[in-house]
């Protein structure tokens, strides 16, 4: 029941931040104030209350998980006014929504799956990296005048790379450099099928893998009271 109320706020701080976006009758202005005053005030309550329920108030800051809904609950308290912090304080309400990921054990186990793939997904990322510089680099040197605004530096070219490996349009992107050097197609589909085809899907693979992983060892953690309790019971008859 407490942590569906906390969603429930969670979701209403959502719809806040998101009707103000739009352009509303100053009568309104006065109620969507008072109406985020008393999700802050909810959110400090829910911390306090948390951080009361711990017998050492140490062992709440040994989660990160619950170090990170303090923070957010403290920054959205810093008091923000005048026109140069509008932008701020609209992005620390927010930022505010993030406070799901914490309520939601699903979430949080999505989350720290992620987490657990950055040291095996860490070496592909680079040498991905190093295959973009490589290719941006011989594609501004071969395409330049070509199509200058796609390849006329390094930097533009990477972001029509990046644009590629998303299968955003390549096939108009090769076209353009085939008219003047129809062996170009070389270029784009050794890209495509390094890193599109196999360092990519071997990212992909890598967190399917962890993903899993963490699935079993949450079933035989669930299953390992019952196997106790059943293996107590056998023992008592």
């Amino acid at each position: 029941m407490f942590n569906t109320i906390v969603i429930s706020v969670i979701l209403a701080s959502a719809f806040y931040a998101g009707v103000t976006t739009y352009d509303l009758p100053d009568n309104y202005e006065a109620a969507l104030n008072f109406f985020d005053y008393s999700i802050t005030v909810f959110f400090v309550i829910e911390i306090l209350i948390r951080l009361m329920s711990e017998k050492n108030i140490l062992n709440f800051f040994k989660s990160g998980w619950n170090i990170f809904d303090f923070v957010i609950v403290t920054v959205s308290l810093i008091p923000v006014g005048g026109a140069e912090t509008v932008f701020v304080a609209r992005l620390l309400r927010i930022v505010r929504i993030l406070r799901v990921i914490t309520i939601v054990p699903e979430f949080r186990r999505i989350i720290d799956g992620l987490i657990k793939t950055i040291p095996r997904a860490g070496y592909i990322i680079l040498l991905m990296s190093i295959f973009f510089y490589i290719w941006a680099a011989i594609g501004s040197l071969l395409f330049d005048d070509i199509d200058p605004s796609r390849w006329g530096n390094i930097g533009s070219a990477m972001l029509v790379l990046l644009q590629m490996i998303t299968y955003d349009d390549w096939a108009a992107v090769m076209r353009d450099v085939l008219e003047v050097y129809p062996f170009a197609w070389i270029y784009f589909v050794s890209f495509l099928i390094l890193n599109a085809f196999i360092l990519f899907n071997m990212i992909i693979g890598i967190i399917v893998d962890v993903m899993a992983k963490e699935a079993q060892a949450e079933h035989a953690t669930q299953a390992d009271p019952i196997t106790s309790e059943s293996e107590d019971s056998n023992q008592e008859n």
